[in-house]
């Protein structure tokens, strides 16, 4: 039987992280993915469509045993992914998308990525990860490109299987470059009705993003991460970062929660998952992607969030 990590899990993954040495951080003003890196990465995927998604992510564990009993109501569910750089994983996206794990990061499979831990941990089932490097919520809504902001129908449309089926859970992880893009925050109080084109408003794109996914994925149950505390955008840690806007990573949490309410989505909270500003070297390679270690307290976070929200 797979056994749960306990909330010991943060500070195990410190005593590992500080045994084999941290990352050093390097420079970033959103996710820049290198340019050469990023061209060479998505021309080995143009050909192909996305690999069989089986071939990259196990379909399911061989028999119920293998996950805990309390997740009997997810296993089997389909999970889509609607998220960034933190999020990709080669041969699990569109062939247009852009990509950063494997290849620029410290995640060599796609099972030691969050949400790969989080679909072992409760024998969920991928359906499509439609997350694309270096990409916003915000942005023009009609874009029909694998750089499409989160708000795009594009995007949107992508989280559907391979095959056409629907997702039974879809998980939001966008906003960290529009924090660092400096894009106007916004303040969301009530629902309200917003129109396509260049939505340039955080709160005014991720409310379309939302009320998309909720036309289109009705009986699906959503989810939206809070960010992740970065690097600022000179590369330093030791702060809370802020953008030229004067806003914090928090201040745009405070408007996904709220967003999230209202329309019905549950949250999970990695913005308290215990990475945070002052340990951002040991469990990210940059200040902003998590290593394989801070990918896991992610996926203990999500795993924690979504068995709650089913009351396991």
């Amino acid at each position: 039987m797979r056994k749960f990590l306990k909330p010991s899990l943060l500070s195990a993954a410190l005593a590992l992280t500080l045994a084999f040495g941290a990352a050093p951080l390097t420079s970033h003003a959103a996710e820049a993915v290198p340019a050469s890196q990023t061209a060479e990465a998505v021309s080995a995927v143009q050909s192909v469509d996305a690999a069989p998604i089986s071939a990259v992510v196990p379909a399911a564990d061989a028999s119920a045993a293998s996950v805990p009993s309390a997740t009997v109501s997810l296993q089997g569910k389909k999970v889509s992914i609607l998220g960034d750089s933190i999020s990709t994983f080669t041969g699990t996206m569109p062939a247009d998308y852009n990509i950063y794990y494997p290849e620029s990061g410290d995640i060599p499979n796609a099972g030691q990525t969050w949400w790969g831990q989080l679909l072992a941990n409760t024998g969920m089932v991928l359906c499509r990860n439609a997350s694309s490097a270096n990409t916003d919520v915000t942005g023009n809504s009609l874009a029909l490109d694998g750089s499409a902001p989160g708000c795009s129908i594009r995007r949107i449309v992508d989280l559907k299987g391979t095959d056409g089926s629907n997702p039974d859970v879809i998980i939001i992880y966008m906003g960290i470059n529009d924090f660092a893009r400096s894009r106007t925050l916004g303040s969301f109080t009530s629902p309200g009705v917003q129109t396509e084109g260049e939505v340039m408003v955080f709160t005014d794109a991720y409310e379309l993003m939302l009320q998309k996914i909720k036309a289109l994925y009705p009986t699906a149950s959503i989810y939206c991460c809070t960010l992740l505390e970065r690097c600022d955008l000179n590369g330093n840690t030791g702060a809370p970062a802020v953008n030229l806007n004067g806003d914090t990573v928090a201040d745009f949490n405070t408007q996904i929660k709220a967003i999230a309410k209202a329309y019905g989505a549950s949250v999970i909270d990695f913005y308290n998952c215990g990475i945070n500003y002052t340990n951002l070297s040991l469990f990210t390679v940059d200040g902003i992607h998590p290593t394989w270690i801070g990918a896991g307290v992610l996926g203990q976070c999500a795993t924690q969030a979504v068995l709650s929200s089913v009351g396991a």
